[in-house]
C-alpha cells in the first residue's frame, strides 16, 4: 500500500515538474527547434530532464557577473564613439557599411582602419612569434584562452611570462575554469603565481545562489594583447599538438591565429579589461582614446559575442553576409550543427548560384557533435553546397570568407554553442586584401581534403541515417 502511495506521489509529482518547465520554455521563447527539444528532454527523461535543464537551460551567469556587467556597460557607454566620415563604403564589399552598423548597433564597437594582419598558420610560428613579442612587453602582456595545457612548446610561452614579470611587467592570464582545469594543479601554474603572475580562472562554477551559474557557458576566447602594440586571435589554444589529445584518434589539432598592429588592438584589451574587471571585480581602465575610422587598410571590427550580450549576435551578422554573397562564401569549421536559420541561408545561397564550400574534419572528437553534423549534409548537397572533409588532423580553424572580400575570423565555430552559448571573439575583416589572403589559406585547407559526393552519401547504411536523424532532433542542446 505504501509502495503503492509512493508510485502515484512521483507520478504526480514529474507530471507537475514537467507541466512547470514546459511552461517555463515555453515563455523564453527560444528558438523552436530547441524549445521542442527541450520539451522531448523533460517527457522522456523523468526527473533527470528538469536537472539538465536547471543546468543548461537558460543563460544565466550569476548574479554578482550580471551586475557587475551592467555597472561596466554604463561606464563604457559613456566613452565609445562611432566615427565612420572617413570610410569609403563603395571600396568594399557591399554588404560592408549594412553589417558594420549592425555590429556596431550590437556591441558598440565601430570598424577600424590602418591595421596590418598577418595570418600565422601552424603551431610552430605562432609560438615562436608570440614568445617574441611577450619577450619585448614593458608594460603589460594580457592573456586569455580557453585551454592551457602545459608541456611541450607552450613551456616556452610560460617561461616568456616568467621572464617579462620577473623585470616587473604585468602579466594577466585569464583561463577558463573548465577548459584549463587541469593546469590549475601543474607547477608551471604554480610557478606563474610565485612570479607574479596574476591569473583568474574565467566562468567559475559556484553553487552559492547568487553566483550560480550553468556549468556549458564558457570562455571560447584565445586573445593576447602585449603593451597595446600588437594582439593575438584565433582558434589556437594554448597547447602543443604533438602533446594535447594524442588518444582521441583525430590526429594532431590545427590551428590558425591573427597578428594584429594598429588601432584594433586596443579594442582587443578593452574587451580583455572589460571581462577581467566582471571576473575580478577591479576596476582596470577601458578604452580611454575615442575610436576614429581610419580609411587607410586594414579595416576591421571587433565583434565578441556571448550570453551576456545580444542574443543571435554573430549569427545575425553571419546571415546578414551570406544572404548578399554574390560569387562564393568559403567556410572553414571543426564543429558543423548550424540550426535551421544559417543551413537555410547557405541552401539559398546555392541554389541561387552561388560557389558555397564547405571544409569540416574528416575526424572529430565529440561523437555526438559528428554525426549531428552530418544529419545535414544530405540536404545541404542537395541543394549544391560542396562539403569537404579534411584529412590531415583536426582542421579547428574557424573562418568563413565571403565573395574573397569580406571575412569573418575568430573562435566561433559553426555550431549552437559558439552562436549561442559560449564567449566568443570573432573579427570582422572588411579589408579586400586581407580577405583574400585569407580565402587563399582556406584553399590549401581543401586541397588536402576529399569532396564528399551526393551520391556516395546517399548510400551509406540505414543505420547510420537512422542515427544521425536521432541527434539531430537534439542538436540545438549539443
Amino acid at each position: 500500500m505504501l509502495l503503492s502511495v509512493l508510485q502515484q506521489l512521483l507520478i504526480w509529482g514529474h507530471l507537475l515538474l514537467v507541466i512547470t518547465f514546459a511552461v517555463r520554455v515555453i515563455m523564453q521563447r527560444l528558438p523552436v527547434g530547441v524549445s521542442l527539444a527541450w520539451l522531448l528532454v523533460l517527457v522522456l527523461l523523468p526527473y533527470v530532464g528538469v536537472g539538465l535543464y536547471l543546468l543548461f537551460g537558460e543563460r544565466f551567469l550569476g548574479v554578482k557577473r550580471s551586475q557587475r556587467s551592467v555597472r561596466l556597460r554604463q561606464a563604457y557607454l559613456q566613452t565609445r564613439q562611432q566615427n565612420e566620415s572617413a570610410i569609403q563604403w563603395q571600396e568594399y564589399h557591399p554588404a560592408g557599411q549594412a553589417l558594420s552598423h549592425l555590429e556596431y548597433r550590437t556591441s558598440g564597437i565601430p570598424p577600424v582602419g590602418g591595421n596590418r594582419l598577418t595570418f600565422l598558420r601552424d603551431t610552430e610560428s605562432i609560438i615562436d612569434s608570440l614568445v617574441a613579442d611577450i619577450h619585448q612587453a614593458q608594460q603589460f602582456c594580457h592573456l586569455e584562452f580557453y585551454i592551457c595545457q602545459a608541456g611541450g612548446q607552450v613551456n616556452r610561452v610560460v617561461d616568456a611570462l616568467l621572464e617579462v614579470a620577473g623585470r616587473g611587467v604585468d602579466c594577466r592570464l585569464m583561463l577558463d575554469a573548465v577548459g584549463s582545469s587541469a593546469f590549475f594543479s601543474t607547477s608551471e601554474y604554480r610557478r606563474l603565481q610565485e612570479a607574479g603572475v596574476a591569473l583568474v580562472k574565467a566562468c567559475p562554477i559556484n553553487m552559492t545562489p547568487w553566483q550560480l551559474a550553468r556549468y556549458d557557458l564558457r570562455n571560447h576566447r584565445k586573445t593576447v594583447v602585449v603593451d597595446n602594440q600588437v594582439a593575438y586571435m584565433g582558434s589556437f589554444n594554448l597547447v602543443d599538438p604533438a602533446y594535447f589529445k594524442v588518444d582521441a584518434g583525430v590526429g594532431q589539432w590545427v590551428d590558425m591565429m591573427a597578428r594584429i598592429e594598429g588601432p584594433a588592438v586596443t579594442v582587443f584589451d578593452s574587451v580583455f579589461r572589460w571581462y577581467w574587471n566582471i571576473e575580478t571585480g577591479e576596476d582596470l581602465p577601458l578604452l580611454q582614446e575615442k575610436l576614429a575610422a581610419d580609411p587607410t587598410p586594414a579595416l576591421v571590427q571587433l565583434a565578441p559575442s556571448g550570453p551576456d550580450a545580444a542574443k543571435e549576435s554573430i549569427l545575425n551578422a553571419l546571415l546578414q553576409a551570406i544572404y548578399t554573397a554574390k560569387q562564393s562564401v568559403d567556410i572553414v569549421t571543426p564543429y558543423f550543427v548550424p540550426g535551421e536559420a544559417l543551413e537555410q541561408a547557405l541552401k539559398i545561397a546555392a541554389r541561387r548560384g552561388v560557389a558555397v564550400r564547405l571544409v569540416v574534419p574528416e575526424r572529430v572528437d565529440s561523437f555526438l557533435v559528428r554525426h549531428a553534423s552530418h544529419s545535414y549534409f544530405a540536404g545541404l548537397l542537395a541543394a549544391g553546397v560542396e562539403i569537404y572533409t579534411y584529412r590531415a588532423g583536426l582542421l579547428h580553424t574557424k573562418a568563413v570568407v565571403i565573395d574573397q572580400s569580406l571575412a569573418f575570423f575568430g573562435t566561433v565555430n559553426l555550431d549552437l554553442r559558439s552562436l549561442w552559448l559560449n564567449f566568443e571573439m570573432t573579427m570582422i575583416i572588411y579589408d579586400q586584401k586581407a580577405a583574400r589572403e585569407l580565402s587563399r589559406l582556406l584553399d590549401e585547407y581543401r586541397a588536402d581534403a576529399d569532396k564528399v559526393s551526393a551520391e556516395s552519401w546517399r548510400e551509406r547504411s540505414v543505420v547510420s541515417r537512422f542515427f544521425e536523424n536521432i541527434t539531430h532532433l537534439f542538436s540545438p542542446l549539443i
